[in-house]
């Protein structure tokens, strides 16, 4: 059954509201609902990703850059993107920052290494650092770390 989908949460608390932004927004990306997930974020985000060393491995400032590289990492894979333990903090009016406990599991399919360079598999644990901030009424992810503890690759 499909459902509809609004941006904004039926609560009127703010730390709330960004609690349903982030479950939203691990949905979208597992469902691959590309264009919900892009309303997540505000027009020029600062994307950070580091690996387990502590290296930065990633780092986009467009919204439509980073939709588009999730978009293609993802293509044909099964995911399960999971947070929990979050501490939130509402800053002021208009901006919340948070961190969460994440997981994340990708099955790739199966492909010839030479045609489809990624592994066969990973999962992987981290936390999110990140800040929402208000836009037009709707709580918007700003700025994201994704900083990874662990990170299991399963090569094809």
């Amino acid at each position: 059954m499909a459902h509809t989908f609004s941006l904004s949460s039926t609560s009127s608390n703010p730390i709330e509201q960004v609690r349903a932004a982030k479950a939203r927004y691990c949905r979208f990306v597992d469902t691959k609902q590309w264009e919900n997930f892009s309303a997540l974020l505000v027009a020029n985000p600062q994307i950070l990703v580091y690996d387990a060393a502590g290296q930065l491995i990633f780092t986009f400032e467009s919204r439509e850059v980073y939709v588009d590289a999730c978009r293609g990492y993802l293509e044909g894979a099964q995911s399960s993107h999971q947070v929990h333990n979050d501490e939130l903090v509402q800053v002021s009016e208009t901006e919340i920052q948070a961190i969460w406990s994440m997981e994340d599991c990708v099955i790739f399919p199966d492909a010839d290494v030479n045609v489809d360079p990624r592994p066969a598999r990973h999962h992987g644990y981290g936390h999110y650092h990140e800040n929402w901030v208000l836009e037009d009424g709707v709580w918007r992810l700003a700025r994201m770390e994704l900083r990874r503890t662990i990170l299991e690759i399963t090569p094809k």
